[in-house]
């Protein structure tokens, strides 16, 4: 069984009906998102599917999870699911959520909603045709830190905002087989980490970079193992990340005013601090999660869903596009084509 989570917050939850939820893609990710679903009151997790109905039912029994489904399939026509958790790996994420969407059901997706901006925007056009909620499982944007860290930027606590810089490099498995370096599963850094320091630069700056500049050194599969990107913003602002999956590298974020700048320290996509540096008198904060951080956007998708809506202020859709296409120029610049795409080119 997953530990049990408390359920100590989100009280105005607390009376209302069941959001009755299933999960697709029965892995590492997942269990992540039962555990911290546990600390959410009215979240109901009700069944799991993936492509491997014998491991579906393995990881049903392990969650103590009510029941499993054979396929993805079989779920989309479970009228008794109201929400689903799309966490398969993320070059099946379309046509999962293509599915769930096409039968009524509202969808999270883990992070990157889709593989490029026009695969986002077939999900977005169908989620706002069928009046299905829809949203990016880009869990950092949902951190308590970060709402703290909104107040100081909308009371112009660091002055005019002019730079924003950040880091996600990791040194993962650089076995060539493995998801992250292969090109048929749309592997590469970018995708895989820099869409956290591309969704942050949005949240701090409200806007879509106006040029980016790559450089990228890429793996012996043809993917981007370690990629740096300097941008520029509207009203005179700058923006950089790097990102990588061969190196230990920086994974701060730092956003800097004219008066100051706020400072989140090593693993800014799992914060629980921040730090406001303006004069000689730093202002530290800490937000601890309740649960493994995933409850905080979880509790936002059983918000929308209640409210009726069918998408969360706090993560746009038009951001969520803007982002993907932010990273289809990247790896246009940066030559990055999947094979698939090379063959669509071909056929064209």
């Amino acid at each position: 069984m997953l530990p049990r989570r408390p359920v100590i917050f989100f009280n105005d939850m607390e009376s209302i009906e069941p959001l009755r939820w299933g999960i697709i893609g029965p892995g590492a990710i997942a269990r992540k998102f039962a555990q911290d679903a546990q600390a959410v009151p009215g979240c109901v997790l009700e069944s799991v599917a993936g492509r491997d109905a014998a491991r579906a039912e393995a990881f049903a029994r392990e969650g103590g999870i009510r029941r499993f489904h054979a396929s993805p399939l079989a779920m989309a026509e479970d009228a008794a699911i109201d929400a689903v958790y799309v966490a398969t790996p993320h070059h099946n994420h379309f046509d999962t959520a293509m599915l769930m969407l096409s039968h009524g059901k509202a969808v999270l997706v883990e992070k990157p909603i889709t593989v490029s901006a026009a695969e986002a925007s077939r999900l977005i056009e169908t989620a706002r045709i069928n009046s299905v909620f829809l949203m990016e499982a880009l869990w950092t944007r949902f951190l308590p830190v970060f709402d703290e860290v909104r107040r100081w930027l909308d009371d112009r606590a660091i002055g005019r905002l002019r730079m924003v810089s950040s880091g996600f490099c990791v040194r993962g498995n650089q076995d060539p087989t493995l998801r992250w370096l292969d090109p048929a599963k749309a592997g590469g850094s970018l995708l895989d980490l820099g869409v956290y320091c591309l969704s942050m630069q949005q949240f701090a700056t409200g806007a879509a970079p106006l040029s980016t500049s790559p450089q990228a050194v890429v793996a012996s599969t043809g993917v981007d193992e370690l990629l740096t990107v300097a941008m520029r913003y509207p009203d005179g602002v700058l923006g950089q990340f790097t990102c990588g999956l061969a190196a230990h590298g920086d994974t701060s974020l730092t956003i800097a005013g004219e008066a100051g700048r706020i400072h989140v320290p090593h693993s800014f996509f799992s914060a629980q601090r921040a730090t406001l540096l303006c004069g000689n008198h730093p202002r530290e904060i800490e937000r601890p999660f309740i649960a493994g951080g995933f409850e905080y956007q979880i509790a936002e998708v059983c918000r929308c869903i209640r409210r009726g809506a069918i998408e969360s202020d706090k993560m746009p859709l038009r951001e969520t596009l803007e982002t993907m296409r932010t990273m289809d120029l990247i790896r246009s610049q940066i030559g990055l084509v999947y094979p698939w795409e090379r063959a669509r080119h071909v056929a064209g």
